[in-house]
């Protein structure tokens, strides 16, 4: 009779781990998902201020910046840059504008933005798309 309490004793045992261990893994995997999404969004936020700011050093060296066809070329610089981001949007602009477009002491802005969607599904419905955006300004110098 002891014998048997005691076989029963432990089967009422591994089910219990087993529902614990049911409860414990979905909370467990969305911390792990959520720091994944935490971890795009950072990368996400680094690269556009690394290109935002490579982007203003490259237009405002060799009158790369001058007029509206060279700092397009500077977007296309910076979007070049940003390779891991997801549909990144740059823009470059002069202050203050002068009649022959970007000169001397003016300043150059670029502006890096991007849209990151969150992959884990309930952070995803919380926070929502985040939208990071990273700037960079530099005096031209010739």
């Amino acid at each position: 009779m002891m014998l048997t309490l005691k076989r029963r004793n432990r089967s009422n045992r591994r089910g219990q781990a087993m529902v614990e261990l049911a409860l414990a893994l979905p909370i467990f995997f969305l911390i792990i998902f959520g720091l994944i999404d935490l971890g795009r969004a950072v990368f996400v936020y680094n690269s556009l201020s690394e290109g935002a700011r490579e982007g203003a050093r490259y237009g405002s060296v060799q009158a790369r910046a001058f007029d509206t066809t060279s700092r397009d070329a500077v977007e296309a610089y910076v979007v070049d840059l940003l390779e891991g981001v997801p549909n990144p949007t740059v823009d470059a602009s002069c202050t203050p504008k002068g009649v022959f477009g970007c000169t001397v002491n003016d300043i150059l802005k670029v502006r890096a933005e991007a849209d990151v969607t969150m992959i884990t599904p309930i952070i995803g419905q919380i926070v929502g798309t985040l939208h990071i955006e990273a700037r960079s300004e530099a005096v031209v110098n010739n």
